[in-house]
C-alpha cells in the first residue's frame, strides 16, 4: 500500500511540474507575442534564423527555418541554449523595434496623395488600410473600414508593393547612421501570433515569423449549445417549422433532392478514349449565333445589359465592396452562403451596422445551416487573445443596429449557395465569395462587379428571396410576385454594356448545367475550366467526348481542397481526364474558383460542377459571349493560373478506397 501511496504522489508531482512548465510556457510565448520580452541578439547560421532571449533569467533561442524559397511566413520553434552550441558562418542581424515606425512613416509620406479627400489603398500585414489626404489638407493612415465615403481613391499599394518601398527606405536610413547591416528584425504591433518581420534587403527577402499557438480562440458558442443549436436549426427550425411556412417549396425540394439522386446514382459509363487525336489547330470555333439561338430556346430568351468588372481574389473584391458600402446612399443588400463570424468577417458586419445606423437600408440573408456550423469554426487565421467569436454572425449583426439578418432554412439538405452583394440597386457583385478570412486572404476566388439593367432582376430575386426567408415563407413569397408594386427602375443601358445571360440552378430545373453542356458539346478550338468540386460523370463524359474531338481541353483543380472526401475524388477523376488526354492542374492552393470558356464564350458564377450545385441547390451563373471580357477572363485567370499551376505528367497512385469515393461523391 505504501508503495502505491509512494507511485500515487510522484504521478500527482509529476502532473503539477507538467503543468507549470506549460503555464510557464505559455507565460513565455505571451510575452514575446506582446513585446514585453524583448530579443538581446539575433543572427543567421546555417540557413537558420536565431532569436535569443532570457525568460525570467533562463536563455533560449527561437529560430526559423529560412532554406525554402517563395515563402511569406515561417512558424518559430523554441530551442534551448545548450553549452558548447557551435554557428558556423554566423551572420548578425540588426534588431528593430520602435524604429521601424520610424521607416514606415518615412515611407508613407512620399505617397500622401496630391490632393484633398484622396486616398490611396494600401495593404499591410492583414488588413486594409487607406493613406488619405481630408478636406482640411491633413494626412491620415486609417482602416479602410473606417475611411468616409466621399474619398476618391487615385490607386493602390499591394503588401508586396509595400514592403518593397518600405525595405529601400530601410536601406537608406541604414546607410545614413553609418552601419552596414543587410539583415533586419522588424517589430510588429498589434500583429496577432506574428511579432517580427525578418529581411534581408540583400536577397529582397522578407519573412513574418509566427509564433506556434499557445492560446485557444474564445467563443460564445460552448460545445453543448453547438450540438443543441445544430438539432434546432436542422430538425426542427428547417423540417418541422420550414414545412409549415414553406410547405410547397419543402416539397419541391424533397422531389428533387430524390430524383437528383436517382440521377446520380446511375452514372453514365464514362469509356476511354480509343486513341488521343491531336489538337485541332484550324483555329475554328464555335457558331456562337447559332448557340445563342439555342440558349434562347432552351434555357431563356432574355439578356441583360451590363457593364462588368473582373475582381480576382480578396484583394481586388473586398476593398471594392467595402469602399462600395461606405459610399451607399440608399441600400445595402447582401444574400450569401457563408457570412464568417471571424475578425474580417465583423468588420464587414461593423461597416453595415454603421450605415444602418446612418440611415442605410441594410438587409443580410445568410445560409441558415452554415451560421450554425461555423459558430463552431475556429477562424483561418488566429486573432488575436481577446478576440470573443460570437454566437451566430446574424445576431451580431442584429444586436444593437437598424441592420436586419435573415437565414435561409435547408430542408433535406439543400441549400441556396448563390451569392449576390447590392449597393442602392445600382452595384451588384456575384461569383463563388462568401464573406471571411478564408476568401479575403488564403483562397484563390472571383467575382464580377455589375452595373445596368442586369441589377434591376438582381434586385427584384433579392426581394422574393428576402420575402421567402421571413416568417411569411411561400406565402409571402408568393404575394410578393403576384401583388407587389414594381420597383423603380433606376439602371439604364448605357454605351459600351455588353449582353449577359443569367442562368439558374433550381430543383429540378438545371440551366447551369444544360448550358454548359450544350457548350461542351459545341466547343471546337478550346475548353478551360476551374472549379474546386469536380464529380459530375456527365461533364467528365462530355470533356472526355470534346478532346476526342481535338478540342484542347484543359482543367484546373485546387492543390489542396478545403473537403477531403472531394479532394480524393477530384484527384480520381484527374485521372480518367489525365488518362484521355486531357491537360490537368492543381493550383498551388485552395482554388474555390467557378469559371469555365468554351471557344468565345465564359462562365461565371457560383455552381460548382456536383451535383448539389447542378441539380438541387440555388446557384446563379452569367453566362458572357463577348470578346473583350473573353478575353480578360483567359489572360488574367485562366492563363496566370496554368503558370500557378503544376501540371499533370503522369497518372495518380490512388487506392481501391478512392472508386468507393467515386460513387459516394456523385451524390454530393
Amino acid at each position: 500500500m505504501k508503495i502505491f501511496r509512494l507511485f500515487l504522489l510522484l504521478l500527482a508531482a509529476a502532473g503539477l511540474a507538467a503543468c507549470s512548465h506549460s503555464t510557464r510556457k505559455t507565460d513565455m510565448l505571451r510575452s514575446v507575442a506582446t513585446h514585453r520580452a524583448d530579443p538581446a541578439a539575433a543572427f543567421v547560421s546555417g540557413g537558420k534564423l536565431f532569436i535569443r532571449y532570457a525568460w525570467e533569467n533562463e536563455p533560449f533561442y527561437f529560430t526559423a527555418d529560412l532554406k525554402e524559397t517563395g515563402m511569406d511566413e515561417a512558424l518559430l520553434s523554441l530551442r534551448g541554449v545548450k553549452k558548447g552550441d557551435a554557428f558556423p558562418d554566423k551572420q548578425p542581424v540588426a534588431i528593430v523595434g520602435r524604429e521601424w515606425g520610424e521607416v514606415i512613416k518615412q515611407t508613407l509620406l512620399p505617397l500622401v496623395p496630391e490632393h484633398e479627400n484622396q486616398g490611396l489603398i494600401i495593404f499591410l500585414n492583414t488588413q486594409e488600410t487607406m493613406l488619405l489626404r481630408r478636406a482640411d489638407g491633413t494626412a491620415d493612415l486609417i482602416l479602410l473600414k473606417d475611411a468616409p465615403g466621399e474619398v476618391a481613391i487615385v490607386g493602390k499599394l499591394d503588401a508586396e508593393q509595400f514592403a518593397r518601398l518600405a525595405y529601400e527606405q530601410l536601406k537608406k536610413m541604414t546607410a545614413a547612421s553609418g552601419t552596414s547591416y543587410t539583415r533586419f528584425l522588424l517589430r510588429l504591433d498589434n500583429v496577432p501570433m506574428s511579432p517580427y518581420v525578418y529581411v534581408d534587403t540583400q536577397n529582397d527577402l522578407g519573412v513574418r515569423l509566427v509564433l506556434p499557438d499557445y492560446y485557444e480562440v474564445k467563443k460564445e458558442m460552448t460545445s453543448l449549445g453547438f450540438s443543441a443549436s445544430f438539432i434546432y436549426s436542422f430538425f426542427i427550425k428547417s423540417h418541422l417549422w420550414g414545412a409549415v411556412k414553406a410547405p410547397f417549396t419543402t416539397s419541391h425540394r424533397l422531389f428533387a433532392a430524390g430524383t437528383s439522386s436517382v440521377y446520380t446514382v446511375f452514372p453514365p459509363h464514362v469509356g476511354d478514349l480509343d486513341e488521343v487525336p491531336p489538337l485541332n489547330l484550324s483555329g475554328e470555333e464555335m457558331d456562337l449565333s447559332d448557340f445563342n439561338k439555342w440558349l434562347d430556346k432552351h434555357i431563356s430568351k432574355q439578356n441583360y445589359k451590363a457593364s462588368v468588372t473582373l475582381l480576382i481574389d480578396g484583394q481586388e473584391f473586398f476593398p471594392h465592396f467595402m469602399l462600395a458600402m461606405q459610399r451607399a446612399q440608399e441600400s445595402i443588400f447582401t444574400s450569401v452562403y457563408i457570412f464568417m463570424a471571424d475578425p474580417y468577417g465583423l468588420s464587414i458586419a461593423d461597416v453595415m451596422k454603421k450605415r444602418a445606423a446612418e440611415g442605410i437600408d441594410v438587409r443580410v440573408v445568410v445560409d441558415e445551416l452554415n451560421t450554425v456550423l461555423n459558430s463552431g469554426k475556429n477562424p483561418e487565421l488566429k486573432p488575436a487573445e481577446d478576440f470573443v467569436m460570437p454566437k451566430y454572425i446574424t445576431s451580431y449583426i442584429r444586436k444593437k443596429s437598424r441592420a436586419k439578418a435573415r437565414t435561409h432554412l435547408n430542408p433535406w439538405s439543400t441549400f441556396d449557395h448563390s451569392k449576390v452583394y447590392i449597393i442602392d440597386r445600382k452595384l451588384a457583385y456575384t461569383g463563388g465569395m462568401n464573406i471571411g478570412e478564408e476568401y479575403r486572404y488564403t483562397w484563390h476566388d472571383m467575382m464580377v462587379a455589375l452595373e445596368g439593367p442586369v441589377v434591376g432582376r438582381l434586385v427584384k430575386n433579392f426581394y422574393q428571396n428576402w420575402s421567402f426567408t421571413g416568417w411569411g415563407g411561400d406565402w409571402a413569397a408568393g404575394y410578393r410576385k403576384l401583388f407587389s408594386k414594381k420597383q423603380r427602375e433606376v439602371n439604364r443601358a448605357a454605351p459600351g454594356m455588353i449582353d449577359v445571360r443569367l442562368m439558374y440552378t433550381k430543383p429540378n430545373d438545371s440551366e447551369i448545367f444544360d448550358a454548359q453542356r450544350e457548350a461542351i458539346r459545341r466547343a471546337k478550338k478550346r475548353i478551360y475550366i476551374e472549379n474546386a468540386y469536380f464529380s459530375d460523370d456527365r461533364i467528365v463524359k462530355e470533356l472526355i467526348a470534346a478532346r476526342g474531338r481535338g478540342v484542347d481541353v484543359r482543367v484546373i483543380l485546387p492543390g489542396k481542397n478545403d473537403v477531403g472526401i472531394m479532394d480524393k475524388n477530384n484527384r480520381f477523376m484527374a485521372n480518367k481526364l489525365f488518362k484521355n488526354g486531357v491537360r490537368v492542374y492543381f493550383y498551388n492552393g485552395m482554388s474555390h474558383v467557378k469559371a469555365a470558356v468554351y471557344d468565345g464564350w465564359a462562365v461565371v458564377g457560383s455552381a460548382n460542377f456536383d451535383k448539389m450545385s447542378l441539380y438541387v441547390n440555388k446557384e446563379m451563373s452569367l453566362g458572357i459571349s463577348d470578346p473583350a471580357f473573353v478575353d480578360e477572363l483567359t489572360e488574367r485567370l485562366f492563363e496566370k493560373d496554368f503558370e500557378n499551376s503544376e501540371e499533370m505528367t503522369e497518372p495518380m497512385e490512388l487506392a481501391w478506397t478512392y472508386f468507393l469515393i467515386n460513387g459516394l461523391t456523385n451524390q454530393l
